[in-house]
């Protein structure tokens, strides 16, 4: 008799990376066991998630280096990659320069409130930079590692859509 093989990913949120095993019978989170299962709510872009008997409402939406997810009204971005593209990265990195530009994006369409930081102000984790207005909830949008700010890309007052560059960074 054959068993399913596990399924292993890494979620990489700001400087933190969690394993996450998906077996045929379980979820590992970083080892350990998790209840959890997720439904989209029907007509909605609302997921619906129970984990470890809590229930929570969140959004998620894919970009280009993830996802972002807005969970009880923080905005988090998730890098997410399987074990096989992690070891191929981590090969590379050996070898290729890291890269050190970060643009900051938005992560849905808003209203920019207040622009937090000037250009060349050195920002550390969890720095405020950005506060936008979303879906009648502002949004404080933080750096997710330290850096430098290379340039301003809005000003207060401007209606952005989902993804444009709000900031550039250089992460230090």
């Amino acid at each position: 008799m054959t068993s399913d093989p596990a399924i292993r990913y890494f979620a990489r949120i700001g400087e933190g990376t969690r394993e996450i095993v998906i077996e045929a019978a379980r979820l590992l989170l970083d080892g350990e066991p998790l209840e959890a299962d997720i439904s989209t709510l029907p007509g909605s872009d609302r997921q619906h998630l129970r984990m470890d008997g809590r229930a929570l409402s969140l959004f998620a939406r894919r970009v280009d280096a993830g996802w972002i997810i807005e969970l009880e009204g923080r905005l988090f971005e998730v890098a997410v990659e399987d074990e096989r593209t992690r070891h191929i990265r981590e090969l590379a990195s050996h070898v290729a320069p890291v890269e050190t530009r970060r643009d900051l994006r938005a992560p849905m369409p808003g209203l920019i409130v207040r622009v937090e930081v000037t250009e060349g102000q050195e920002v550390a984790t969890g720095d405020s930079l950005v506060v936008m207005e979303a879906m009648k909830m502002e949004n404080e949008l933080r750096a997710d590692g330290p850096g430098v700010v290379l340039s301003i890309e809005v000003d207060p007052g401007q209606t952005v859509e989902r993804d444009t560059v709000l900031l550039k960074l250089e992460q230090r």
